[in-house]
This record gives C-alpha cells, sequence and structure tokens, in this order.
C-alpha cells in the first residue's frame, strides 16, 4: 500500500479552506482573525495573500453596508414623495371638481379641461419623483449639509462674540480699575510712611521713656 500523501490543487485548496470555514461557523457565530491565519497557514497560503483577501472582504462589505444605507434612504424618501403625492392628488381633485362644476353650470363646459390639463402636468412630474426618488433625496442631503454648515458658522460667530466680549472691557471699566489700583498703591504708600514715622520718633525718644 502507498504511503505517499495527497496533493491539492489551488483550487482544491480554496475548496477545503471554505468548508473549513463552513464548519467552524456550525460550531460559532463568528471566527476570529487568529483562527483564519491559522487555517490559512495550515493550508499553506501565505500571510500576504490572506490580508488581501481580508482587505478586499472589508471592502466588499462596507460597499454592501453603503448600498443597504442608500436603498433604505430612497425607500423612505419614496415614502415621503408618494405621501406628497396622495395629498396633491386630493386636492386637485377637489379642485378640478370645483372647476367642472362651476363651468358646466355656469359657463357651458367650455374652460374647465384647461386647468385639468395643467393639474395633470403637475401631477406626472411629482409621480415621477415617487418612481425615481433619487433626485430629491440628493436635494434634501445638500440641503441638510447647507443647513449643517450654517449651524456651525452661527456656533462659530456666537463663540467669537463671546470671547471679544470676555476679553475687552469698555473704557469706564478701564478708568475704574486704574482707578483702584492707584488707590491701592497710595494707601500702601501711606502706610509704609507712617510705618517709618513711627519707628524714627521712636528711634529719637530717649531711653526709658517708652
Amino acid at each position: 500500500m502507498s504511503d505517499t500523501k495527497p496533493t491539492y490543487s489551488q483550487a482544491e485548496v480554496n475548496e477545503i479552506i471554505r468548508r473549513a470555514l463552513d464548519k467552524q461557523a456550525e460550531r460559532a457565530d463568528h471566527l476570529d482573525h487568529d483562527d483564519l491565519v491559522a487555517i490559512a497557514d495550515e493550508a499553506g497560503i501565505d500571510r500576504e495573500s490572506l490580508e488581501r483577501a481580508t482587505a478586499e472582504l472589508a471592502q466588499d462589505r462596507d460597499r454592501r453596508s453603503s448600498r443597504a444605507d442608500e436603498a433604505k434612504e430612497i425607500a423612505a424618501e419614496r415614502g415621503i414623495q408618494l405621501r406628497s403625492f396622495g395629498a396633491s392628488l386630493i386636492s386637485h381633485a377637489v379642485m378640478n371638481g370645483i372647476f367642472y362644476y362651476l363651468d358646466t353650470r355656469f359657463f357651458g363646459g367650455t374652460w374647465f379641461k384647461w386647468p385639468l390639463l395643467g393639474s395633470a402636468i403637475l401631477l406626472a412630474l411629482r409621480l415621477r419623483n415617487v418612481i425615481a426618488p433619487y433626485n430629491k433625496l440628493m436635494q434634501r442631503r445638500r440641503k441638510e449639509e447647507r443647513r449643517h454648515q450654517r449651524e456651525k458658522r452661527q456656533a462659530a460667530r456666537a463663540a467669537w462674540k463671546q470671547r471679544l466680549l470676555a476679553n475687552a472691557r469698555s473704557p469706564s471699566d478701564n478708568a475704574a480699575e486704574f482707578e483702584r489700583v492707584v488707590q491701592s498703591g497710595v494707601a500702601a504708600l501711606l502706610d509704609i510712611a507712617s510705618r517709618k514715622l513711627d519707628e524714627h520718633a521712636r528711634s529719637r525718644r530717649p531711653p526709658g521713656k517708652d
């Protein structure tokens, strides 16, 4: 009986790793990176190829997540546009019903079709936004971005004004501060002069006269 070890092609190696990962996933919810590196080492896959494949997988995951988020935003925007279309449809129906009644009742039914045509055009434009809401979504994003930038500029201006008011004092405040400093200096000088005069008087007093 031959004891030669089996060999595997690259396709077979990939399939073995895939099946090993599937088996590992059956026992745990996730496989950490160290286990993945160990499996790759046992299969003879170099570390550089493994890291490159891991980076590509992370990029694919980010792209799928981004597409899923965008799909949710488009679905939400379609719901907004659908509700707006429904409200417009009701209002146009009521308005054109009134026009039809007035025209057929008092004017012989000669002009009601023109408001009806205008309503049909406007509703068609709104229906286009329901079918393809991406442009409306981009407009909403740009509007939100402009609002965010405007709020940032307003906050920056408010902070700048507060710093300016905190650092700047009025002339009257400066004069009052200067007067307080002068008064404190004069009081200190008078106190020093008083002590010196008292010391001089005690030094000239004869002994035993204290």
